[in-house]
């Protein structure tokens, strides 16, 4: 049936390119596959959204510190989000910057394993685990950071990074500084210095170290979020989105 689907279909539109060449080698033409990544609701994800006194009040509701530097991480706690390097950098960072608080939203199969590797660690008072939190209040609790995460890994079996992780634009649309792994579509969304600092995938201490220096500079934090919501606001909205899909049908269907 989904061979059926596929031949079928005037344009198929996947959201990375490993997808794109998986249906190439099935046979497909390259002209009907369309790559299109994840996108995000401007609207839901505007820094703008909320008053310094709401994202305050919430801090203080789950238990942040007063000045504290809040380094933001929000997904589900399986392998692939790269939890577990999170977990080995953040005592690394933690070290050497004193002021800050890490916010990790959301759970998963290894929620309990990184929090007992952070309570082992020592440093579970510096960490706020909220676990779930409902879809319409995740802007809020992101706005609570300074900064973002995004450390994913590759896949252990070897395969392509497949992922568009939704995140990610999220992340860009609230216009805040952004560390990710330069893994695939992250590291081809995402350029380094511009509008992210990227990271070897896996890699605990350049996570750890490039935490340390959007501590140090704060402007460069600033400068690198305002460019990657500039990005998202231009490439990675969801009616750009559908406007990518529309343009691909028009086009093959009044091709000669």
């Amino acid at each position: 049936i989904e061979d059926w689907v596929l031949k079928s279909a005037e344009v198929i539109t996947v959201v990375s390119n490993p997808l794109r060449d998986e249906l190439v080698r099935k046979g497909l033409p390259e002209e009907r596959v369309l790559v299109n990544p994840n996108c995000v609701d401007p609207d839901r994800f505007d820094p703008d959204r909320y008053t310094d006194d709401e994202i305050n009040a919430l801090k203080k509701e789950i238990g942040i510190p007063e000045g504290a530097i809040v380094v933001g991480f929000i997904g589900t706690f399986s392998p692939w989000h790269g939890v577990e390097v999170l977990a080995e950098a953040i005592p690394i960072a933690l070290q050497s910057n004193p002021r800050l608080h890490f916010l990790l939203i959301g759970a998963g199969p290894l929620f309990d394993e990184i929090r007992e590797r952070l309570k082992t660690a020592g440093v579970l008072d510096r960490v706020t685990m909220t676990g779930l939190v409902a879809q319409e209040e995740a802007p809020k609790y992101l706005m609570c950071s300074d900064f973002f995460l995004s450390p994913h890994v590759p896949n252990p079996d070897g395969t392509p990074f497949f992922g568009s992780p939704t995140k990610l634009f999220e992340y860009m649309a609230l216009g805040k500084g952004i560390i990710a792994s330069d893994l695939d579509q992250l590291g081809e969304v995402l350029t380094h210095e511009e509008n992210a600092l990227l990271v070897q995938p896996g890699n605990a201490k350049m996570l750890a170290d490039a935490i340390g220096k959007l501590c140090d500079d704060r402007g460069l934090a600033e400068k690198l979020g305002s460019a990657a919501r500039e990005l998202a606001l231009r490439e990675y909205t969801w009616k750009a989105h559908v406007g990518r899909i529309m343009e691909r049908l028009y086009s093959l269907k009044n091709k000669p």
